[in-house]
């Protein structure tokens, strides 16, 4: 069965190319080169139903474009055994509890097993939509990031969660743990995020960026013994940008404990790794209509860092 993706142009994104436009909508986990290999391949149609196979077509408000990507060949990937605890399985889809320091999937210069790896070892079905080298994956995790992760078990349902993800319908809440205090006991983050112009692994703040917004409330303060400040902070995103929670925190001069790309005091916390937690995840089910919740406690070193944090 073919993967059948959509995309309506809204204002935001007319005048880009056509790549481009195809990448902002479908998310972090189609590559752009996937989506250059579609467009040569005459796999995307216009609204006329006529193919569009040049990326540097320049789009506009109301268009509407289609990709119908034919099956992808078998995966050639080495399966390795890892603990991955399945929080609900469903026909189509599964929840998993990611643990910190695990890839969503392999990336330029890090050869080290990630989740990929593991739901091949574990599971015999996964969505190929993403990728040869994402089965499975719809949406990401950073490395360091511990939680809640939608798994695909075949294309139908990459297609379906994906288009979730595009319409901001499902809800995703963190817990963090944050360095300092922020502005305001509850409050919202609303600045634009992109690529870091020379640190290319890093994500800035840059009136060039896409809009990004970010909610929260803080929970709790801790002050330790010789003055440092914590906050640990209930997270609600409105957008799914990359690194977001960690760079609009840092932005409030927050930085999330343990962040070693984006704290110089990261390291202090390394034992900790970074706190920050993907503990709730809330969707109607694209195939039943069902209301799926899932929720995480918070994990052990969590629970280890409030306890040692008076002591700093």
């Amino acid at each position: 069965m073919n993967l059948e993706l959509k995309a309506e142009v809204l204002e935001e994104f007319s005048g880009n190319r056509l790549d481009r436009f195809l990448k902002l909508s479908f998310g972090d986990e189609v590559s752009r080169a996937s989506i250059q290999k579609w467009i040569e391949s005459g796999f995307v149609r216009n609204q006329d139903d006529r193919i569009q196979d040049k990326s540097s077509i320049k789009v506009k408000v109301g268009d509407r474009y289609s990709v119908s990507v034919p099956p992808r060949p078998p995966l050639n990937l080495e399966p390795v055994p890892m603990d991955l605890p399945v929080i609900l399985d469903r026909e189509n889809y599964l929840i998993l509890h990611k643990p910190a320091g695990i890839a969503s999937h392999s990336g330029p210069g890090d050869r080290s097993p990630s989740l990929v790896n593991g739901l091949l070892f574990h599971f015999k079905e996964l969505s190929k939509a993403g990728g040869e080298s994402r089965p499975g994956i719809v949406h990401r995790l950073d490395k360091p990031t511990e939680g809640l992760i939608l798994i695909a078990k075949n294309d139908r349902a990459h297609g379906k969660l994906s288009e979730l993800f595009r319409k901001r319908e499902i809800q995703k809440k963190y817990y963090a743990w944050v360095q300092g205090h922020p502005p305001e006991e509850e409050g919202t983050i609303d600045l634009p995020i992109a690529r870091h112009p020379v640190e290319r692994l890093k994500m800035t703040i840059s009136p060039k960026g896409r809009r990004s917004i970010t909610h929260y409330k803080v929970l709790k303060y801790i002050n330790s013994r010789s003055g440092r400040k914590f906050s640990f902070v209930d997270i609600g995103l409105e957008t799914g940008r990359t690194h977001q929670i960690r760079v609009h925190f840092q932005s409030q001069r927050c930085p999330v404990v343990g962040d070693l790309l984006y704290s110089r005091a990261g390291a202090q916390f390394e034992s900790y790794g970074l706190q920050l937690l993907s503990y709730f995840l809330k969707f109607k089910d694209p195939f039943t209509g069902e209301s799926i919740e899932a929720n995480l406690p918070l994990t052990e070193r969590f629970l280890r860092f409030e306890k040692n944090a008076p002591l700093f």
